[in-house]
């Protein structure tokens, strides 16, 4: 359904999380979206073919770039996309550029959390943080809330490895003096393989990879195919990185995680070398649900990101100087007081 108005009304229309629909702001009315599921990942390998496919042309069809002159974001909004503020730093700082919007998405995980609903989340959320300061705590500010679908490739491989390395392994040895433990450094090695599917690479020119991290997972079982209807009302990030440096990356957090797994399986591992292979690489462009939440305290700005989906929620808050220093006194007189307290009393009996 390509709809700007409502039929029934004229008023604007948007994508209504709560609805996985289109829904009129004014009247109410519900339009359905077709749920599709997404079309099968497409192999790394044809990626020199993207550029030469019709739905690439068709996504750029009344799609436009914007350039944030504050933050210094690119934004893409679809043609019924009327906001001029950036979803980054919520200023009313866009202005056009000529840059085209690029690869057509293969899927999007729409917005489950409304605008509202994350406001409060997020209000809730704060408040059981450690060392807030009390006024902030009691007077929580007026945030600014900016809805975007963040630019990331979604990759599937198969890893292979071989590996060796050194661990270390104690043992307890009978000397004349008794019991001791000792450590041999023992040389091991093996092999390997693991399946990966939705690795998530960012691929947006304002968040970095450990920013995502932070806010993940996402849940692709609820990924449809892309439909234009889904960013009614949103607007997307732009990316900067292409498939192939992407799929590096993505090679990468494969190889930290095959990491993890032989150190897991072996134990106190002191050396390690990793030799992969990777075959069968796949990819999806997918759009991700994610806001921007801003508020301002004692003329400092503060950014926090929050999964448009599950609602997890990473970024800085103010803290109080007051409190964690007696937070660290407390521990230091936990940690001196108690066996000083014993030393008094033992001295006493």
């Amino acid at each position: 359904m390509k709809i700007n108005n409502c039929p029934n009304c004229g008023g604007k229309v948007e994508f209504s999380p709560n609805d996985k629909a289109l829904k009129c702001e004014k009247c109410s009315s519900i339009f359905k979206i077709e749920l599709n599921p997404p079309k099968e990942k497409r192999l790394v390998s044809e990626v020199a073919l993207l550029n030469k496919d019709d739905a690439f042309k068709k996504w750029a069809e009344g799609k436009r770039t914007f350039h944030c002159e504050n933050c210094g974001a690119e934004i893409v909004l679809n043609k019924y996309e009327m906001s001029t503020k950036c979803s980054y730093c919520n200023t009313a700082s866009l202005v056009p550029t000529e840059k085209l919007p690029g690869l057509k998405p293969d899927a999007v995980i729409p917005f489950k959390i409304s605008k509202n609903k994350a406001n409060e989340q997020f209000k809730t959320k704060i408040k059981s943080k450690m060392f807030l300061p009390n006024d902030f705590k009691r007077n929580i500010p007026k945030t600014q809330i900016g809805a975007t679908y963040l630019s990331s490739f979604s990759f599937a491989m198969d890893a292979f490895a071989t590996y060796k390395g050194i661990k270390a392994v104690t043992r307890t040895i009978r000397t004349k003096e008794g019991y001791q433990t000792v450590t041999d450094y023992v040389p091991f090695s093996g092999t390997i393989s693991r399946g990966f599917d939705n690795i998530v690479v960012e691929c947006s020119d304002k968040i970095n990879q450990n920013q995502i991290d932070s806010i993940l997972p996402y849940y692709f079982k609820e990924n449809y195919d892309y439909d234009d209807d889904f960013l009614m009302g949103y607007s997307v990030d732009y990316y900067d990185r292409n498939v192939a440096d992407s799929t590096n990356i993505a090679k990468d957090i494969a190889l930290n995680s095959l990491d993890r797994d032989i150190r897991l399986k072996h134990g106190n591992v002191t050396s390690l070398k990793i030799f992969p292979t990777y075959s069968n690489e796949k990819f999806h462009y997918v759009l991700l649900p994610l806001y921007f939440i801003n508020f301002k305290y004692k003329d400092k700005q503060y950014l926090n990101l929050m999964n448009g989906q599950t609602g997890v929620t990473s970024g800085k808050t103010p803290r109080s100087a007051t409190k964690i220093t007696f937070f660290v006194l407390g521990i230091i007189l936990l940690v001196i007081g108690v066996p000083l307290l014993i030393m008094i009393l033992s001295s006493l009996t």
